[in-house]
């Protein structure tokens, strides 16, 4: 069945649309992280390293779990998908859409804690959700993952970030100078 929602697209994808896509997915590798750790350091230059730490993690167990599944790419199995994405390895999960995911949460946390009007917070939270399903859709265009491989792999980047911002909040309040230092309690 998830070959089948490829097979779709790509039977109603024009040169242009691919071509779209092959530029949209660039926003779930380097670009995307290029562009979030710059935005991130100039306005919240400790979220910024958590972000690439957290990035760098990500990636590596991104990669140890698509040697532990081997889920072959949808190209590899159906000889008539094709693979616009140029695309080699494993399927399982997808690492651009965990990207976009990892990106699309930090972004939208620093939006959430430094932004004061509430438009900005309501149209920023719904680029941010957008973003993810966008990546994961290019990848699917492209012949590159299954739905399945980016669902998995939305749902790892946002389990990441979520993780690391936590524990950001966690740092930066314990780095805090005490409010009451009398307290002794």
């Amino acid at each position: 069945m998830e070959a089948e929602i490829i097979r779709f697209l790509q039977a109603n994808a024009s040169v242009g649309w691919i071509t779209l896509f092959q530029f949209v997915t660039l926003f779930g590798s380097y670009l995307g992280f290029i562009i979030v750790f710059a935005i991130l350091f100039i306005r919240q230059r400790k979220l910024s390293y958590t972000f690439a730490v957290t990035f760098v993690i990500a990636s590596l167990i991104n990669q140890v779990l698509k040697h532990l599944i081997m889920r072959d790419r949808p190209f590899v199995t159906n000889s008539d998908i094709i693979n616009y994405g140029n695309e080699d390895g494993y399927s399982m999960p997808s690492g651009h859409s965990l990207c976009g995911a990892l990106y699309a949460t930090f972004i939208f946390y620093h939006i959430l804690s430094t932004s004061r009007h509430t438009s900005t917070k309501v149209l920023g939270g719904i680029f941010c959700f957008i973003f993810p399903f966008l990546i994961a859709y290019s990848r699917m265009v492209l012949g590159a993952h299954y739905l399945s491989d980016t669902l998995v792999g939305i749902a790892l980047g946002v389990a990441f970030a979520v993780i690391a911002i936590v524990l950001y909040r966690i740092y930066i309040k314990k780095s805090k100078p005490s409010d009451n230092i009398n307290n002794k309690s």
